[in-house]
């Protein structure tokens, strides 16, 4: 239960990370992150935090947002993989007070204050309940060495699954003209010439290139329980793939309605790197321990 709440909160780390897109962060169209900082320099409840976010964040605020995008990726993809938990934890309590303080007075009145205590709340309990040790890197590697490959094996069969969803999200499709593509983010599934669904998860962005190669990864994972040059060549995958999206930066995401929304591709940059972390580690775990013993 306690693996789960960590993974729950990493999850809705991960689902607000899309909307902080570089590199202007809505800074142009005065929407976005710098929609809520702008409002927190006007409405925020503490002089102090006022001062802070007009004279120091809005005139710094592309590196602010990349900050913020930065930040906020590593806390989703840490808790998600459960390493290092209890500091990351305490960085997330203390990531969300800002974010209270921002919103709290948002005009239009359409922010719950007190899901942001509830926020600290739930990091500060994970903090304290070390959850890295549930369900996580923290309790596999302060264990036994012989966890190691069982942990590397339900890493690279979580890896098929988040992959196999990718693929079953556009079940029906037929790849035609400029509207579906393997590269880049515009795939989907079309009827005729208009476009019905786009490769999407919940918390993830998918291309049916992106799909296939989580798969190939997370088997080679699998299959790396028993051969290590397996594994990494599995863990080095999935960090590639996360490199090479990170300087993507963005998806263009074409609606059902035929609009397009510009989302960041941090999301995926968090699942992939958390994935390619928890398997080196395991990898190294189990790699000292039986050096060790000869």
């Amino acid at each position: 239960m306690i693996g789960g709440v960590r993974i729950l909160t990493g999850l809705m780390w991960l689902a607000n990370l899309h909307w902080k897109v570089p590199t202007d962060f809505g800074k142009s169209n005065g929407g976005g992150l710098y929609k809520y900082v702008a409002a927190g320099a006007e409405n925020a409840p503490f002089e102090p935090y006022r001062w802070a976010l007009c004279e120091i964040v809005l005139p710094n605020f592309q590196l602010f947002g990349w900050f913020t995008l930065i930040s906020e990726l590593v806390v989703a993809a840490l808790l998600l993989v459960g390493y290092k938990t209890r500091i990351v934890a305490l960085a997330g309590a203390a990531m969300a007070v800002p974010i209270m303080l921002s919103v709290l007075y948002y005009p239009n009145a359409d922010e719950w204050s007190w899901s942001y205590l509830l926020m600290i709340g739930v990091h500060l309990l994970l903090a304290a309940v070390y959850a890295g040790n549930y369900l996580g890197v923290d309790g596999v590697i302060a264990g036994p060495s012989d966890r190691a490959p069982l942990a590397l094996r339900t890493t690279g069969i979580v890896a098929v699954a988040v992959g196999v969803a990718g693929l079953f999200v556009a079940r029906s499709v037929n790849f035609s003209g400029d509207v579906v593509k393997l590269l880049g983010s515009d795939a989907g599934f079309v009827d005729g010439d208009r476009l019905v669904r786009r490769w999407e998860l919940k918390f993830l962005w998918f291309n049916p290139l992106w799909a296939v190669l989580t798969i190939a990864f997370g088997v080679l994972l699998i299959l790396g329980a028993r051969r290590v040059k397996l594994a990494w060549l599995g863990a080095g995958g999935f960090a590639l793939i996360a490199i090479v999206v990170f300087f993507q930066q963005t998806f263009d995401y074409l609606r059902d309605d035929g609009t397009v929304q510009r989302v960041a591709t941090a999301s995926n940059v968090a699942v992939w790197g958390g994935i390619a972390l928890a398997a080196a580690l395991f990898i190294r775990h189990y790699d000292r321990s039986t050096v060790a013993k000869e």
